[in-house]
Order: structure tokens, then sequence, then C-alpha cells
């Protein structure tokens, strides 16, 4: 994570270029806790190469190995994977604990978390604790460097006595080879992470890497790291899927290790923004502008190369460098005024004015276009919008709106959680998500509208002439010999023009983001690409965002005028249109106590699914995807206590053997527990149907579907009527008790009665020879 090898050459210089920090374990300094946000485009290729790495390889590799060889716990512990409920669960956590200590904020960052979290430390003149070394190329005023999280160690004090040896109580004596091989023993006073050892005495030992200190140590401006960052390689610079060549594969060889590509790339810049080290004296070996730096530096280490570059090519190269250069952008906002009640507020944007804040333009494509529109009937609409972009800012900030929903906002694209599961079957994302999240998109685009093909036609706008431009954008390196002068300067603000031609603006004409009903040619339907596993790898789909009435004619709903948002329905009805959808509109579910709904709704969804693939089918493989009533039931039991969870489970000294079938359950059922919760973000419903993600265990859920005969009887009746309720014909009958039967059932087989006659047994023999 990070640039590339820039976390090795830090530990190798770990003495030069860090410092120690210690705090002591009683210390009530603010921590606060920063998440990700929606995920930018040009970190697309990066995504799905780890997610191939980290979800869909491990995946193929658990079940092409024996049953006997993965059940391990080393075995899962090198292939785990993120289940896809860990975020809520992380984030119910997070808030609970800021609920009941005052140390803890949570925040939640409006694009990608790096930036993010480094203008935060330098708005509170704090530290940033993470395991991505990007953290010591962002730079800011105030802030104070990067501390990695593996390298924290807390010491507590050691014990004063001194264990004796020698003859015990029973009279043995303590023999000790001299010269035997003694096994090293792990100081229990010592401990890595963020978890401290027992006691209260104990002290955290922290390494802290300043970006001044690497800037000075490459002989580079501080400035100037961004760019390192970008010509060794980071999450940013890695080429589209359908071209796998790296810039970086160009630039160095392969003999050269990461930490020796590091020296070359900040050598390279130093050399060429100190012209009187060369040999050559000109004024024209002057950097005029950072283009011009970028430009000379690619040149530079192109030069290795015997081939020819086109202009073309060397033009693509560069302008690589620059967008993953530029994602290290932090700007500055000298109007705003952030006091410690912003930075606490879950309503407002922390870091910038709500005029700049990169969040409010993803919500504010409704509101824009009714503002375009002249017609004094569309003013409550537009209050109504209004007031879904606010509800939708303020559950984001509060954390009851996922990331993932604000892909969709952002980019148009959705990233469905990529879990363990059969790779010969078709993934579950499709199978069972795609059908919920159909209706999300719908919702959101009824809401605030998604990003449209109007916008790429606005992006697609030629730009403007040099001319026009002026030469805002250039600026001089090097006016002096002295690097404390170019160290001042900021040498990624030249940079924003730049970024604003690449890729336009999307404040220019916010209201195109809509397509109009009065365009003389039919816009072309939205559209929205999922990131899915395709058999051994991850793959685009694209997924054609359907208008709310359709959907509304498809299901059991009254006909939708428009005149409303879906969010801006009462909560009886929104609660009436996740019901509906998802087929369970019926009294013994909306009887349940509301933390159960949601656990209800996801294992109905499923049954409901599945069923309905089999008898479409007619084949025998769906026939038995489909769950038994004993599964459904061990589902929900697992959201019981974990004493009433094991209450009907023997001890068990040996592991669970971790079965085909109970892990492709495990990962239907997440999933449309993911998509139903997503669902509920769209339409609000967070506060009304609480999620119990955290309440899930996934050990209990295979230990009771490897008992026979136990699930039923830990649940309550109402949990059951609403389980089976319109679904009687939808279970598969339970293998396990039909086995059971079959064994008790089968006759014992009699010996046949031989009569042997006057030749005995030879005679007999003799005649069956014949």
């Amino acid at each position: 994570m990070g640039v590339h090898g820039l976390t090795t050459y830090l530990r190798e210089n770990q003495r030069t270029l860090s410092t120690i920090l210690n705090l002591h374990s009683s210390s009530t300094d603010s921590t606060p806790i920063v998440v990700d946000g929606p995920t930018p485009e040009l970190k697309f290729s990066t995504v799905v190469s780890r997610l191939g790495q980290s979800h869909v390889h491990p995946s193929l590799l658990f079940f092409r190995t024996s049953s006997a060889s993965r059940g391990t716990a080393r075995f899962l512990n090198e292939t785990r994977i993120i289940p896809p409920l860990a975020y809520t669960a992380c984030i119910n956590t997070l808030k609970i604990l800021q609920n009941s200590v005052d140390v803890v904020e949570l925040h939640f960052a409006d694009e990608e978390g790096d930036p993010y979290a480094v203008e935060l430390a330098g708005k509170i003149g704090g530290y940033v604790v993470g395991n991505d070394s990007d953290f010591v190329v962002l730079n800011t005023e105030g802030y104070l460097g990067y501390i990695p999280l593996d390298e924290m160690m807390w010491y507590a004090p050691t014990s004063l006595e001194v264990p004796s040896y020698g003859e015990d109580d029973s009279g043995f004596q303590e023999v000790r080879k001299p010269k035997s091989k003694r096994r090293p023993v792990a100081d229990t006073n010592i401990g890595r992470g963020i978890i401290p050892p027992d006691g209260d005495d104990s002290t955290l030992s922290l390494v802290v890497y300043k970006p001044d200190s690497l800037a000075a140590h490459l002989n580079i401006p501080v400035t100037l790291l961004p760019l390192l960052g970008a010509l060794v390689g980071n999450d940013f610079t890695m080429q589209s899927e359908s071209n796998h060549r790296k810039v970086q594969s160009l630039f160095f060889d392969r003999q050269l290790s990461l930490s020796q590509r590091i020296t070359r790339v900040a050598s390279t810049i130093q050399t060429i923004l100190s012209p009187s080290t060369q040999k050559r004296k000109s004024l024209k070996h002057q950097v005029g502008s950072v283009m011009d730096l970028i430009d000379r530096t690619v040149n530079s280490l192109l030069a290795r190369l015997n081939t020819t570059f086109g202009s073309g090519e060397i033009d693509s190269i560069i302008e690589t460098i620059v967008e993953a250069t530029l994602q290290y952008a932090i700007p500055k906002h000298e109007d705003a005024n952030m006091s410690a009640e912003n930075l606490q507020s879950p309503q407002v944007c922390a870091l910038h004015p709500h005029i700049t804040c990169p969040l409010l333009p993803l919500l504010s494509r409704r509101v824009e276009a009714e503002h375009s529109n002249d017609f004094e009937a569309k003013s409550e609409t537009l209050q109504h919008t209004m007031k879904i972009r606010a509800q939708y800012l303020a559950a984001f900030r509060g954390g009851q709106l996922a990331p993932k929903i604000l892909d969709v906002l952002s980019s148009g694209t959705f990233w469905p959680r990529i879990f363990l599961e059969n790779p010969d079957a078709e993934t579950v994302s499709r199978s069972i998500g795609r059908p919920i999240r159909e209706w999300t998109y719908s919702i959101l685009d009824n809401a605030v509208g998604l990003p449209g093909v109007l916008d790429e036609e606005s992006e697609n706008q030629p730009d403007k002439t040099e001319d026009e431009e002026g030469l805002d954008d250039l600026i001089d390196v090097v006016e002096s010999d002295s690097e404390t002068e170019l160290a001042e300067d900021d040498l990624l603000a030249p940079l924003k023009g730049e970024l604003h031609r690449l890729h336009g603006s999307d404040d220019d004409n916010p209201s195109t983001a809509i397509p109009s009903t009065h365009s003389p040619h039919p816009p072309r339907p939205l559209i929205v690409v999922e990131y899915l596993r395709r058999g051994t790898r991850v793959a685009q789909e694209a997924v054609e965002v359907r208008p709310v009435q359709m959907l509304f004619d498809s299901v059991s709903l009254p006909p939708y005028s428009g005149s409303i948002p879906v969010p801006s329905f009462s909560l009886a009805e929104r609660v009436t249109v996740l019901l509906r959808v998802l087929d369970s509109d019926v009294l013994p579910v909306r009887s349940l106590p509301k933390e159960q709904i949601i656990p209800v709704l996801a294992v109905r969804w499923v049954v409901r699914t599945l069923n309905l693939r089999a008898e479409e089918t007619k084949s025998k493989e769906r026939e038995k995807e489909r769950w038994t009533k004993r599964e459904a039931a061990c589902f929900l039991a697992t959201f019981n206590s974990p004493a009433q969870s094991s209450s009907a489970l023997a001890p068990q000294e040996t592991p669970v053997p971790i079965l085909d079938r109970s892990v492709q359950l495990t990962a239907q059922v997440l999933q449309s527990f993911e998509s139903i919760e997503h669902l509920s973000q769209a339409l609000l419903l967070t506060d009304t149907l609480p999620s119990r993600a955290h309440s899930f265990s996934g050990q209990t859920f295979h230990r009771l579907l490897a008992a026979p005969g136990v699930g039923p009887e830990l649940i309550s009746s109402g949990l059951t009527d609403a389980l089976n309720f319109g679904l009687e014909h939808a279970f598969n009958k339970d293998r396990s008790i039909q086995k059971s039967k079959k064994a008790k059932k089968a006759p014992t087989r009699n010996p046949h009665k031989v009569i042997l006659g006057d030749g005995g047994l030879f005679k007999i023999l003799a005649n069956n020879s014949e």
C-alpha cells in the first residue's frame, strides 16, 4: 500500500529518518479515526488487482485444498478474507466507543481517506497512525508525522522477583544442559500493536517518520515528495485492466531493488533541479514549470532504453505521472474557521467549507436540476430534494450511509464484497444481491441523481487553447542556488490547472447531470458498473438503472406519481416499500422486534430466490441449492447470546469441519444481508430497522450446521412463524433426517439356509460349476 518500496526504505534507514515518541497508558489524548470514503476512479485498476489477490485467489485455493488441510488454523490465517459485514460491525464498535469515552472521534472522509487524515492531523496538530507509506509523502502545515501501526510497541514494567531453580517440593531437581539449544522465550512484558499488555503501568513506544526528514535525506524539496511517489509507483500509477504494462517497468532495471529505485528517482530530480552540478552550464537547463520538471524527469528515466518512444506515448506516460501526483494535493482553505465543535459535528464537513466540500456535489444533482427549472410547480419537489440531500449528508457523517453507496453517486460503480464462495458456481453477488441492488440504484437516482451520460459529454468538450489558459501555470522552480527558497514553493499548485484541463470540473454545469425531459434526443439509460467475481478474476458488468415507476409496477405497490422522491415518503410507506421489494410484507414479519427484522428478511430472501431458481430450471443442482428449515433456523440462532447458542452444542475438542455447503450458505446469506442493509440505508431506515451485523457469529453458524438435528429449537416461535410464513414449500427437505430414518428402517438381511443332501457341500459346489 502507498508508494512502492517506501516502507522497506523507511525501515532500512530507520535510525536516520525516525524519532521515538513514548506515551504512558494513562494518556488521554484525543484519537480521531478516519474512515475511507468513495474510491477514486484512478485507483480502480489497483483495487481490482488487490481483490483478485486478497479475495478471489484465497477462495480458489480454499476449494482446491483437502478438507483436512484447509481446516487448520495456519491455513485459515494465511487465506483469510474480510467478510461482508466487517465494516458495519467495525463502525458499530467505534460508535459505542465514541459514546462511552471522550477521546474517540469518528470522521468519514469525503474521498480517499489518506489526504483527509493528513489534513485533519494538520488542523489539530497531530500524527497519523496507519499502515500506508503515503502518510510520509503527504504533507500539510501542522502535520507532525506518520506512525506505522505495525511498529508500535508496548513496554510493561518487569517484575523484581527472580525465579529460583533447584529442588522443588516433590523432591525432583531441575537439570539443565549448558550446551543445549535454548528456544527464545517470548517476553510477556513486550507487546506489538494497539492492544496494551496486562497492567496499568505500561508505556507505548512509537516510531515517527516526518516528511521533512525524508525529503532532507533524499536531498529534494519536501513539496516534491508526491512527484517522487508517482515516479517510483503508487496506487494510482497502475495501468488499466486492458493494459497491464506498468510505467515503472520502463523507468528501472529489473536488478534494482525497491529502495534503489527511490534513490535513483531522488538523484534524478536533484540533478535536474541543480544544473550547476552538470558539466553543461546554460540557462536553458533551468526548470521553468512543474510540467517541465516532470517532462525532463520522465525523459531522463526513459533514457536507459534503446527503443524510441513516440511523442504520444511519452505524453501518455507524463499524463499518468501528473494524475498520480495530483492525488497527493491537499488544498488550503484560508476562509475555513474550523473549531472543535465543527470537527466533532457529523452534519458538517470538518475540513472544508460547504462551497468546496467534494461530497456536496455528489448529492446535489437533483437539487441543481430542480433549480434550473423555472416552473413554480416544481418548488415542492425542490424542497424535498434539498431535505433528502441534507439527510443523506447527515447519514454519511453519522456512519449510516456506507461508502459503497457513495461509489454509485461518485463514479457510477459498485463493488460488492467478494467473500469465500465456490469458484465453480455463479457468484452470489449476481444471483442473490443484484435484484436488491437494482432497487437501491433506482432509489438513489430518484432521490439525489446518479452520474449520467451527459456528464461524460460535458467532460469531453474541447479544452481551452493555450492562449486562453495563459501562463498562470508556469512558475520559476530554480531561481537561485538556495534550496531553502525552493522548498518553500508549493510545486503542486500549478498542477491543479492541469487536473482541470484533463478531467474537467463537475461544478461547471451541474445541471447536465440529470437528463432533461425536453431534450431533442432521448437520453440513454443510466448505467451502474458492478465489479464482480467472474470465474477466477474480477470483471465489470453493466447494470441498467430502471425508473422507479417501472419497479413499482413490478411489485404490489401503488402506482408512483413521481412528485415526491421515495426517501421522502412517510416512515410507514418506506417500511412497506422495503418489505414489498423483498416479498416479506406479512404480519409475522411486521410483528417482530425491530432488531430481528433485517436477519429474517435476509434469510427469507435467500430461501425465496433459490426456490425460484430451482423451479425455473427444474435441475437437480438447483434443487440441491435450496435451504432447509434447520439451516435457516441455525442462521437466526447465531444472533442469540453466545450462551444460548452454545447450550445446544456439546463441547468439542477438535475444530468443526468446514463443509463446502456451509461455506456457500454463509456467502449467500451474508450477501443478502449486506444488500438489504444498503437498501435500508438508501430508504433512510437505519434507525427504524437497525442492523445486527455485529451480533452474527460465523463460527457459531458453522458449528450449528455441523450438528445434525440442532437449530429449530434455538429460535422463538415468533421467529419460526416469520421465517416460514408464505415459504412453506420453498424449503428443501432435511437430508440429515432422511438419512437417519433410512438407516433405522433398513431391514437386516438373514443368511440363506442351505440344506445339504447326500453328497454334502462338495456336491453342491460341483453342480454350480457345471
